[in-house]
């Protein structure tokens, strides 16, 4: 936060050449920078053209140094004593050994302003430690305009320093200043290898990062459009950022190579950091869904750091709302987790975290890091080749009963608005006073739960004039919710403007609605204008200023309490005998002024204060609203107003300066200096902006083969619980005939989505489900004369199955490589090995084991029960000899093991040779980096004369005995632990692809690995184990780790 003077005239120099770089988007593209910087609009650049030119002009000298400073103390103060712990992170499995340093680290960050308070830098900030406040921490959109640095902030947070933890821990004792020091070195030694790996990259040409300034999700609905389109045009649908009035074009690339940005296409990797936390894990999931390709090698990753409740395996549905299985079959994608109950992720550390969190008025919310990665289900199947992208035509969409579909619709609505209901208010407020949730605060608005319905319409099959219709009936008849009846027509204009469903209000325009069932709208009159038309826009936009004086009581001085409050446009009709009061809570703010000269066929003129919240222009709001209402009513009784969200903390803050219904400002919709009735939003056209949703939805919800799609059956609690196909044949057809005759109907497994059926002896019909099926439990139901057979599957989760095929399948495609289905690549060369293992690591190393064990698995161990009959805990407890060996304090060695023999009934059937520990920085845990030899007989014959003196080397290879079960778990394992650290590509004669099948066999004496991999060591290999030499023909490489119980769905029943 703080920097010397140097730094500082180093930042203004380089800030000078970005400048002189960014003049135009075309200068920018001829300049060095060019090629791998590039920005999605222009006005991302003019946004960061603004903040350099701060940048290099701001005063750090004088009273923005103080006031930056006092923001620095007032942080400390807060802090004391406590330690914060989220530095914890950074230690990966050394968690233990950093606890101390990590809340001394973070205490000295805010008390000095460099990282850790280390001397070096603190030193170069000159006497005391006076330094100059960073421009680029001054200098930020708060409204205050004042120090704005994140609570949170913690500069060794993002990067791995386990290795260096070990270190400290390993070695003499230091003081803590002094482990800050080794900590700060370390992290800037990583930050220079990251740069260096950067700048080669660059070099080569082989990345390119595009900027975008502004909202992600409206960015991700516009691309949604433009994919939609196959071209992103002109028009914006969406304005960039709140607060802001600037249409959301992506019209950033000049060249004539339109190649790079803005892509038409969808996406292979979407990462969304921890944003859900913010706006909601819902919004996030169907803004980024539609933009994933569906490929087995498509991944959407969805993190958050806050808790949404106390039991992290239950976290997900409880951000969600609803089962998670169901949320998966509607959108289309499913969380590995879910599938598999397996990950590598070193979930222990995070729970060993919350244990040790110090809890205080400071941290209320519970934090809990949940990483999640989701998958499209329908590409996991062995059915279809992984060698494209479905398309829209060959997807498989669930069909789904109109009711039931409603009900579901409800509930979320219901649970979406929890915040509304008056039922639940009390005990919310009372648990809130000592444990808040992430689902606490309001993240949704009614475009929201639209935004939801939208992209499910795209993934199921019904009767959608029925769903919607049945919807809209429970929501009216619903009275839960405090202000649901205030919100209905926000609810109808957002389901229109996504071309969800229209209601004939707003489809054919209120004057032809109003001729045909004789409505009392009022006459027309010039005086309106265009509400006064004879065929008005069913949607207009009300477009007004609040005074700034107004928001005074949000900016003013002791507010700091206040929060982010929530705010609606509430438009009312007081006199006659149709009054209302509709909230709307999709709105634009901007800060500027509207003029008109009162001629109609002149469009107004929209004028934006660049200095937002820290200028002295007025708001201008513009509301989208229904012209029915408007209609409704004398026109001296329609008023527009801004006002906070009804909740108990606005109530408790604002209501005695707001009054009651908390309005910031209110005024008379015939106000024409304040008030402007608009066809369009500024720079926007409405017309265009629904042509293109509808466009979207049509491309994405038609086309779909509904032949033999499975249809989903729910349950009381609105959970789909199965999946039927019924698969009809042709009269006369084979098929018809042979059941007619009686032909016996079996069911075979294939996978978790496809199952064949088989009619007498040589006719079957494959039936793949969208979403993986527990097809080993399938019922069947014939009808011989009717020609059709239906069959039924509970749907498979890892909660209710066992997924261990799931987490270890692969997938060929077509580059040469295998797609590891659930488990992540890693590139094994760039993790630290953990070298001179001591005693004192078996600490830190036996904690990380035993993390490993769910509790129910700690509960059968703790009891002595039979682990035969849990093959898994077996497999765990063979890994943990393994690590625990090799690391030299097991308890049946008596120093390092580096080979290891896996045996079942005294028979070798595989041979690892443990080449060293490392690190994976990734997943905050460690792995064995190992070769392996599957034994044949074949290969016994060939190694008979290296054999003995292998078994005779020293150290002594370690027997690892085997169940049945527990061998045959490692035959399926090995492929996918060599697929996640190989560097090469398969053979065109691979075993897998020229046998269809991973792994190749699991018996004992035949080879589950291909032969792609085989022989690759390096030149040193048998360096520590000189017997290893005559091996090393036939290894391969793989890496070992201890897999976890998934926290994102709740663990299987023991």
């Amino acid at each position: 936060m703080l920097i010397p003077k140097t730094d500082l005239f180093l930042l203004q120099e380089h800030t000078t050449k970005l400048l002189k770089a960014s003049e135009s988007l075309e200068t920018w593209l001829a300049s060095s920078y060019g090629h791998f910087i590039q920005f999605t609009n222009a006005a991302t650049l003019t946004e960061l053209r603004r903040y350099w030119t701060q940048y290099k002009t701001i005063d750090v000298s004088g009273t923005v140094n103080t006031d930056f400073r006092d923001g620095m103390s007032e942080r400390t103060k807060a802090i004391g004593t406590l330690n914060f712990l989220q530095g914890l992170r950074s230690a990966g499995p050394l968690w233990m050994s950093a606890m101390e340093v990590c809340g001394d680290v973070y205490r000295k960050y805010w008390e000095t302003g460099v990282a850790g308070g280390n001397s070096a830098d603190y030193n170069e900030l000159g006497e005391n430690g006076r330094g100059f406040a960073n421009p680029m921490f001054v200098v930020s959109s708060a409204p205050s305009g004042k120090f704005a640095v994140h609570y949170g902030s913690e500069p060794l947070l993002g990067f791995h320093l386990a290795e260096t933890f070990r270190r400290l821990h390993s070695g003499t004792k230091l003081s803590l200043a002094a482990q800050s020091d080794r900590l700060v070195e370390f992290g800037k030694a990583q930050f220079n290898d990251w740069c260096r790996n950067f700048a080669l990259s660059v070099e080569h040409r082989r990345i390119c990062v595009q900027l975008f300034s502004g909202d992600a999700v409206a960015l991700c609905f516009q691309l949604q459009l433009g994919i939609a389109q196959g071209k992103h045009g002109d028009q914006a649908s969406f304005y960039s950022k709140p607060w802001k009035l600037q249409p959301l074009h992506l019209n950033g690339h000049v060249s004539h190579d339109q190649s790079h940005w803005p892509p038409i296409g969808r996406f292979d990797v979407i990462d969304t950091s921890n944003l859900g936390d913010h706006i909601g894990l819902i919004n996030m999931v169907v803004a980024t869904a539609p933009l994933m390709r569906r490929q087995a090698t498509s991944i959407l990753c969805t993190e958050s750091l806050l808790a949404a409740s106390d039991d992290a395996t239950s976290s997900l549905s409880a951000a969600l709302g609803t089962d998670v299985a169901t949320f998966s079959l509607l959108i289309g994608l499913a969380p590995i987790g879910l599938l598999a109950g397996t990950t590598l992720e070193a979930v222990s550390n995070e729970a060993a975290l919350q244990s040790f969190a110090v809890p205080s008025q400071l941290q209320k919310q519970k934090q809990y890091r949940l990483r999640v990665h989701w998958k499209s289900p329908d590409v996991q199947t062995s059915s279809l080749p992984m060698d494209s992208e479905t398309d829209e035509k060959t997807r498989r969409r669930v069909r789904i009963d109109s009711r039931e579909l409603a009900a579901w619709f409800l509930s979320m609505y219901k649970k979406m608005f929890a915040h509304e209901d008056v039922s639940t208010l009390f005990s919310r407020m009372k648990r809130m006073q000592s444990n808040s949730y992430s689902t606490d605060m309001p993240r949704y608005t009614r475009a929201a739960i639209v935004a939801l319905i939208r992209v499910v319409k795209t993934n199921v099959l019904a009767d959608w004039a029925s769903v919607m219709d049945t919807f809209e009936s429970m929501v009216k008849a619903d009275n839960s919710l405090l202000v649901g009846g205030n919100s209905l027509q926000d609810l109808y204009m957002q389901l229109a403007f996504f071309g969800v469903w229209t209601l004939p209000v707003l489809a054919e325009g209120p004057r032809q609605v109003q001729q045909r069932f004789n409505l009392p709208l009022r006459p027309r009159s010039n005086v309106e204008k265009l509400l006064g038309e004879v065929d008005p826009p069913s949607i207009v936009h009300i477009i007004f200023s609040v005074p700034r004086k107004h928001l005074k009581v949000l900016t003013g001085s002791g507010n700091k309490m206040i929060g982010t409050p929530g705010m609606h446009v509430s438009v009312k009709q007081e006199f006659g005998a149709h009054q209302y009061d509709n909230h709307f809570y999709t709105f634009h703010c901007y800060f500027g002024k509207f003029m008109t000269d009162g001629m109609d066929d002149r469009p107004p003129l929209f004028e934006e204060d660049d200095k937002g919240w820290q200028g002295s222009a007025d708001l201008v709001v513009v509301c989208a609203a229904p012209t029915f209402g408007l209609l409704m009513g004398p026109w001296n009784g329609l008023k527009v107003a801004l006002a906070l969200n009804n909740s108990p903390q606005n109530v408790m803050l604002f209501s005695s300066k707001l009054g009651s219904l908390l309005t910031v400002f209110e005024i008379s919709i015939e106000n024409e200096q304040r008030v402007l009735i608009s066809r369009n939003p500024p720079f926007m056209d409405t017309n265009h902006s629904m042509a293109a949703q509808r466009k979207w939805l049509q491309t994405y919800s038609n086309g779909a083969n509904s032949d033999n799609a499975a249809s989903a059956i729910f349950d009381a609690d609105h959970s789909a619980t199965k999946l039927q196909i019924r698969t009809v044949f042709a009269k006369e057809s084979e098929e018809a005939t042979a059941l007619a005759n009686g032909a016996a109907v079996n069911i075979v497994p294939i996978d978790l989505s496809t199952i064949r059926l088989e009619l007498g002896t040589r006719l079957s019909r494959t039936l793949v489900f969208p979403f993986p099926v527990q097809s080993s439990n399938s019922k069947t139901r014939i009808a011989r004369k009717s020609a059709w057979v239906e069959v039924e599957a509970a749907i498979h989760t890892a909660a209710k199955e066992d997924g261990f095929d799931t987490w270890t399948k692969l997938h060929p495609t077509p580059h040469g490589s295998l797609s590891l289905g659930s488990m992540t690549r890693v590139s094994l060369d760039v993790q630290p090995k953990i070298l001179s293992i001591t005693k004192k690591d078996a600490d830190w190393i036996n904690v990380m084991m035993g993390g490993t064990l769910s509790e129910g698995e700690k509960h059968m161990k703790e009891q002595g029960g039979d682990l035969s009959a849990e093959p898994k805990i077996e497999l765990k407890e063979s890994l943990n000899i393994m690590f625990q060996s090799f690391a030299g304090f097991h308890p049946r060695t008596s120093g390092p093991v580096w080979t290891f023999q896996l045996t079942k009934r005294k028979s070798c059937h595989t041979i690892i040779f443990v080449n060293s520990m490392r690190h994976d920085l990734d997943l905050g845990s460690v792995v064995l980096d190992a070769w392996v030899l599957p034994l044949t007989i074949q290969r016994v014959h060939k190694l008979r004369g290296a054999l003995p003196p292998l078994m005779s080397a020293k150290p002594e290879p370690l027997g690892v005995q085997l169940s049945d079960r527990e061998s045959i778990l490692w035959k399926r394992l090995l492929p996918a632990l060599a697929e996640r650290c190989r560097t090469s590509n398969h053979k065109a004669s691979c075993e897998y692809l020229a046998e269809g099948k991973i792994p190749l066999s699991v018996e004992d004496d035949q080879n589950p690995l291909c032969s792609c991999g085989e022989g690759k060591v390096p030149a040193d290999f048998a360096k520590t184990v000189k017997e290893w030499a005559p091996f090393a023909k036939y290894e391969a490489r793989l890496l070992f780790q201890l897999p976890n119980v998934a926290v994102a769905v709740p663990r299987r029943a023991r």
